[in-house]
């Protein structure tokens, strides 16, 4: 028969669960500007077709969000370096756009290690039991993956 882990030893187990789940959260690092990410600048439009909107543009000044809904420009996005793992080493970059919570979506540049590749996916809503996407975030969701226009 198993000992019934004490309340002490849960406890510390949910405090280390806890700190784990903090040290992903502090590693996405505020921004002022996308100029140190020059290889992302361009127009991203849905599977590349530059005729086709909604589309996300990034220059240095920050990301922004055309063709649908009006949308505020991102210019202080979160980086996430550490967003899918610490030991991750590919080529996929990502952002929270908007830094303030709840963060509607999440930008992954070079999206499935394909470099001009974006996929734009719901990050605190749509999940199961979790509140919906406010309506005017979905066509961003709804059209990705995007691709680089040439």
């Amino acid at each position: 028969m198993t000992p019934r882990p004490t309340s002490t030893r849960m406890r510390r187990a949910g405090m280390l669960i806890a700190l784990m789940l903090c040290a992903d959260i502090a590693s996405a690092a505020p921004l002022t500007h996308m100029r140190d990410f020059p290889a992302l600048h361009g127009r991203y439009a849905p599977g590349g077709d530059c005729r086709r909107q909604p589309q996300v543009v990034v220059d240095a000044a920050g990301i922004a969000f055309t063709g649908g809904p009006p949308m505020p420009r991102a210019n202080r996005p979160d980086y996430a370096a550490a967003f899918m793992g610490q030991a991750y080493a590919g080529i996929g970059l990502t952002f929270f756009p908007y830094a303030d919570e709840p963060r509607p979506f999440v930008l992954t540049f070079n999206a499935d290690e394909t470099p001009g590749r974006l996929t734009v996916q719901s990050d605190d809503f749509d999940y199961p039991g979790g509140p919906p996407l406010p309506e005017r975030y979905r066509p961003w969701i709804t059209a990705s993956p995007y691709a680089k226009c040439g």
